[in-house]
């Protein structure tokens, strides 16, 4: 049997249509719709009932679907581990990271990645579709703000664990050495991270927590975009220290303020499917702590001195995987 059949029969199975299948496989509908028919012609059975109203897998199919998934994984695993055996550059490596991580240590990580990939495609994205795209294995190592404790087939990395600070446009009228929460969200717009960002739903969890809530809000998709509607004086927010790095020619304008009562912490890591380049995500792992406490210990030192003891990089020598 051909094994790209198979892979598309298994991206039907998993996502229940062709369509949803040929966008994960980057392929037309209907070259998935002729893998799956060959593959038929192998097998001898038929595997989809296309008779059916909605989409449903044959008794064969079903029975094919159970089998063939741990074929692909096995083939994949090995796969990876003769090229780590052999330190072979693998084929195609597909990195997805934060866009605060991707800033800081993005460019290291890019020049390392060169020597182990022959194509190497890297974005960046919020963390829920960050890891969306690790399961759907559109994606074979994240960085992201979710440990995902939940996905017991994963390996990961805990990279850095840095506290949330309180943003403020270096023009506020507002002088109090601690500000009052509910009263700067009464009287401010607060400028906050969209909905579907992890770090966003952090904030919005602790704010809850503390009987806050903004009068007026700004949504934005991005750091980068947070930081100068800040420094530009539309509003407040809640940060982290790594976050400025991002926008560093912001940093005057921006004053930087520990988070008003019980403080909490954003947490980065590193993830892969687990018996899929676990010694790559390794190397890359002992590599981005270096590259963060380099950061740390240097211009976030200098940036923000007070924030300094309170930021935590994981320890190479330390470093495990969970």
């Amino acid at each position: 049997m051909n094994l790209h059949n198979i892979e598309a029969f298994l991206a039907v199975g998993e996502t229940g249509s062709f369509t949803s299948a040929a966008r994960r496989l980057h392929k037309t509908q209907s070259a998935v719709s002729q893998a799956i028919r060959q593959l038929e012609d192998e097998v001898g059975a038929v595997l989809i009932d296309r008779s059916a109203r909605s989409f449903a897998l044959t008794a064969a199919g079903e029975l094919l679907r159970s089998k063939a998934a741990h074929l692909i994984d096995d083939i994949k695993k090995m796969t990876a581990l003769v090229l780590e055996q052999s330190k072979a550059r693998v084929r195609q490596l597909r990195i997805g990271m934060v866009d605060s991580f991707a800033t800081a240590v993005g460019p290291a990580l890019i020049q390392s990645m060169l020597d182990e990939a022959l194509n190497l495609t890297l974005w960046s994205d919020l963390t829920p579709r960050l890891g969306e795209a690790l399961i759907e294995k559109r994606a074979d190592i994240v960085v992201l703000n979710d440990a995902m404790e939940g996905e017991t087939h994963l390996t990961r990395y805990e990279l850095l664990r840095e506290p949330f600070v309180l943003l403020l446009p270096a023009t506020m009228a507002w002088n109090a050495s601690a500000p009052d929460l509910g009263l700067l969200a009464r009287a401010y717009p607060m400028v906050r991270y969209e909905a579907l960002s992890h770090m966003g739903a952090q904030i919005d969890s602790q704010c809850r927590r503390l009987n806050v809530s903004p009068l007026r809000r700004v949504s934005v998709d991005s750091t980068e975009k947070l930081i100068a509607a800040v420094a530009s004086g539309i509003g407040w927010s809640i940060g982290t220290p790594i976050s400025l790095l991002r926008s560093r020619e912001y940093s005057r304008q921006i004053r930087v303020m520990p988070f008003p009562g019980e403080s909490f912490h954003r947490r980065l890591y590193m993830l892969s499917r687990r018996g899929e380049f676990d010694e790559l995500a390794l190397r890359l792992a002992r590599l981005a702590v270096t590259e963060l406490e380099g950061l740390v210990s240097g211009e976030l030192r200098r940036l923000l001195p007070h924030f300094y003891p309170d930021i935590f990089v994981t320890n190479v020598a330390d470093m495990r995987a969970s």
